[in-house]
């Protein structure tokens, strides 16, 4: 690993040693990150799929993970282009979005009023956990002054981590996105296919998005360039690719178990366009198991054995690796206020976390394994039926197998406070970053106690789980050219 290197240099000259007052480098505490993002899940969505999968709440592998917290996802300011102002136009008041007090009109109370405006898209909400910095809506690591950010995939490959994005959705996506790429603008699909791909700091790409399937992996006579420009699936399809290219089922299959293996950069695309599962129609049939009765389209991987096989080829770096994972379609269902699909996205999601957390537990530790699973913002305002007439009423519990109870409010995003579960090494660092107390998730969620952080704190928390003091130090001495006079300074002692 390059810190390490620099620091073995350094302390082989005697620049880093504690008689001299410096730092001693030590382990990282976490050698893997496993990020997993639920897009656009309100509060109600993680207990939707709850109910319909078990009958109850708290059966899920991070309903017991130690570390719950709230989570601020508000941006800099709801603009859709650079403004060149770095003042804070919006924020989060606990006491505004928990106000139950009667309003006239179809908001019904003045907590919701308030949630409902002033939201993050997911673009400026990935770059904040991307980069530990707020923008204007619709940046793809781009600051408010018009200038590309670093993210935290660059981080994990300066140490020589492998890296790896999978979603659920296009992988131009702006979640999947922002850890692989930089652009002015989200809806540039085109610039920022041709930049993930080429890009020399991202291993593994997973992720929809193919030109020649349409929603049901049926194959087009023509081909539609939404989400990846033509330059980009030449290069794919190209002798000069710089990664290796897989899209038929079997090959997923057999990453996640075990016999394809790949050494060096690929990329992952299934026969599908827009989402694996989420915009199927009735082609495939029906099945009453699944909560929209619509049979699944079998040709397509699931994002669980998407995580299977991303773990097993990100997990040949000795060095270790950084993953982000999103359920990206469950924003789509938010959005579209589907209770059926959004369960199905959202099991898949949980199906993808309990593959990750075995594989931990497997062939890792959470000793050296940090786990992390959040959404970037809420979408919708799911709660319970009579929620017009009880503020905040949770979702409705009609048992295993049918659906829950819903009232939707809503059909874009929220400025509520999101939830934070967070397990393994270095997840303690998470409550160095609180932000402050919020009764609301204590009192009507029953979630935690209170505190809560900021999208931002998640980049910061990460590197500091990646990347300890010393070995930062070291790589600073080495950056500022102060190798060779430690050195100097070593032989004249």
């Amino acid at each position: 690993m390059q810190v390490k290197r620099l620091t073995a240099v350094l302390a082989a000259a005697g620049a880093l040693t504690l008689s001299q007052g410096l730092p001693v480098a030590e382990a990282a505490p976490a050698k893997n990150v496993i990020l997993f993002i639920s897009d656009g899940a309100s509060w109600g969505t993680w207990d939707m799929a709850s109910y319909w999968e078990y009958g109850q709440k708290g059966m899920q592998p991070y309903d017991s993970f130690p570390v719950k917290l709230g989570m601020t996802t508000y941006p800099l300011n709801t603009a859709a282009t650079p403004t060149f102002n770095d003042t804070p136009m919006v924020s989060y008041d606990p006491a505004k979005a928990w106000d139950i007090t009667p309003i006239s009109g179809s908001n019904y109370f003045a907590g919701y009023d308030y949630i409902k405006k002033n939201y993050t898209d997911s673009a400026a909400a990935g770059t904040a956990l991307a980069t530990g910095q707020k923008t204007y809506n619709n940046a793809i690591n781009w600051s408010n002054q018009g200038r590309p950010l670093r993210y935290v995939t660059q981080d994990a490959k300066a140490l020589g981590k492998a890296t790896g994005v999978i979603s659920s959705v296009p992988f131009t996506h702006a979640t999947p996105a922002v850890f692989g790429a930089q652009n002015i603008s989200r809806n540039n699909y085109g610039a920022i296919s041709e930049m993930m791909i080429n890009n020399p700091d991202l291993d593994l790409i997973m992720g929809a998005g193919h030109p020649w399937y349409d929603n049901n992996n049926q194959p087009r006579a023509m081909p539609s360039y939404n989400y990846m420009s033509a330059t980009a699936w030449h290069t794919l399809n190209s002798a000069s690719s710089p990664r290796a290219f897989y899209q038929i089922k079997a090959d997923f299959e057999a990453l996640a178990s075990g016999t394809l293996r790949i050494t060096g950069p690929a990329i992952f695309i299934p026969q599908v366009n827009a989402t694996l599962q989420y915009n199927r129609t009735g082609v495939h049939g029906t099945d009453p198991n699944n909560p929209s009765g619509v049979a699944f389209n079998p040709n397509v991987p699931s994002l669980k054995m998407m995580t299977e096989g991303a773990l097993n080829y990100l997990s040949q770096d000795p060095d270790g690796f950084f993953v982000m994972i999103e359920g990206g379609a469950v924003d789509w269902a938010a959005h579209a206020n589907d209770t059926a699909r959004i369960i199905e996205e959202q099991m898949d999601f949980n199906a993808s976390i309990k593959a990750a957390v075995q594989w931990v537990e497997t062939h890792s530790s959470w000793d050296e394994t940090l786990m992390i699973v959040l959404t970037d913002h809420g979408n919708g305002m799911p709660m319970g039926p009579n929620s017009h007439l009880n503020a905040f009423e949770p979702i409705e519990n009609r048992g295993q197998g049918v659906l829950p109870g819903v009232r939707w409010h809503y059909g874009t995003h929220t400025n509520e406070n999101t939830l934070f579960f967070a397990k393994g090494a270095g997840a303690e660092l998470f409550y160095d970053r609180v932000r402050g107390m919020d009764p609301g998730l204590r009192d009507i969620l029953g979630f935690n106690d209170g505190r809560y952080i900021d999208n931002t704190d998640v980049y910061f928390a990460m590197n500091a789980a990646m990347v300890p003091e010393p070995e930062t130090y070291a790589m600073m001495l080495a950056g500022l050219g102060l190798l060779a006079f430690a050195v100097r300074r070593r032989k004249q002692v």
